[in-house]
């Protein structure tokens, strides 16, 4: 009797896992036409795909669990995406086939092939590949200090054997040192900081910070095009720390403004304007069809892109 409903339970939780990774497959190939199309109606009815697969990806995260590592074999259509479908980001690039919507439709349209784009802050590589795979004349230069995250990093690349992808074990700000930096505990897996104010705190390890400028001649690059930066309130500094370069080359730059972590790192989102507006940069939020709109005012928690 047990014995029988115990085999009958592992055969219905095994068919209910195929059958759940069939589902997700679906709805992030059917999600990555909404990147590529360019029709506006296709883009409306691709779009209830999306928001169906994202309850999906809200109901399963609230069921939490032990860590689930699994390949994303579709992601952006072909790549290899190794995530953690416990955690916050991995639950919704599983089912959905993206953790930032708009802001990679906005880079489909966006990035030449020649570009150089520089990820800081590149956790496990959703931004790095989806770049990679536009710029295959170009270059994408990725930073990611914490060691397990690095780890994951490379193992994405590798996956997909991208040739111009050059991944780096330490993080930017505004001087060169050794800092502590702290994991925060959150279902979220991109919340390492140096600035955990009130949060809780999983743990604390050190890690390596240079500035963008004095790094810039090793990297071997003639220009920068587009810079990627969310850093959980190390922002404004990694920003000071690559000023020279900013300066010369011009590039686009989306940097995440959070309120909290710039709090906790001692500045606001005023002093990140006030950066931009003494080289001459506007801000711009990305629309729900991701045209550059003028930022009138700066949200309390979202992606920013800073144009010259």
């Amino acid at each position: 009797g047990s014995i029988g409903m115990r085999s009958s339970l592992l055969i219905f939780l095994k068919l209910f896992g195929k059958m759940k990774d069939w589902i997700a497959c679906f709805f992030r190939s059917i999600n990555a036409n909404i990147v590529t199309t360019h029709s506006a109606i296709g883009r409306k009815f691709l779009k209830l795909f999306f928001l169906l697969s994202f309850y999906f990806s809200r109901w399963f995260r609230k069921l939490g669990g032990i860590p689930s590592f699994y390949i994303i074999n579709n992601f952006d259509t072909d790549l290899k995406l190794k995530i953690d479908r416990s955690r916050s980001m991995g639950s919704s690039l599983y089912w959905t086939g993206f953790h930032e919507f708009r802001e990679l439709l906005f880079l489909h349209r966006f990035l030449q092939p020649s570009m150089v784009a520089i990820d800081v802050g590149a956790n496990l590589g959703e931004y790095t590949l989806f770049m990679a795979k536009r710029l295959h004349k170009g270059k994408v230069i990725s930073f990611e200090p914490v060691k397990e995250t690095f780890s994951l990093l490379t193992e994405n690349v590798n996956l997909n054997s991208f040739n111009n992808v050059e991944l780096l074990p330490f993080g930017l700000g505004s001087k060169s040192e050794e800092i502590i930096i702290h994991e925060i505990d959150d279902s979220h897996e991109g919340l390492s900081t140096l600035y955990p104010g009130d949060r809780k705190i999983a743990r604390s390890f050190s890690i390596e910070l240079r500035t963008f400028d004095d790094e810039f001649q090793s990297l071997k690059i003639a220009s920068v095009d587009f810079i990627k930066l969310d850093i959980e309130g190390g922002e404004l500094p990694a920003l000071q720390g690559a000023k020279r370069m900013i300066e010369k080359f011009r590039p686009l730059i989306m940097i995440e403004i959070n309120d909290l972590t710039y709090k906790a790192a001692g500045y606001s989102s005023l002093d990140v304007l006030n950066f931009f507006k003494e080289i001459n940069y506007s801000a711009f939020g990305v629309s729900s069809d991701a045209q550059l709109e003028p930022c009138v005012q700066l949200p309390s928690f979202g992606n920013v892109i800073f144009k010259p």
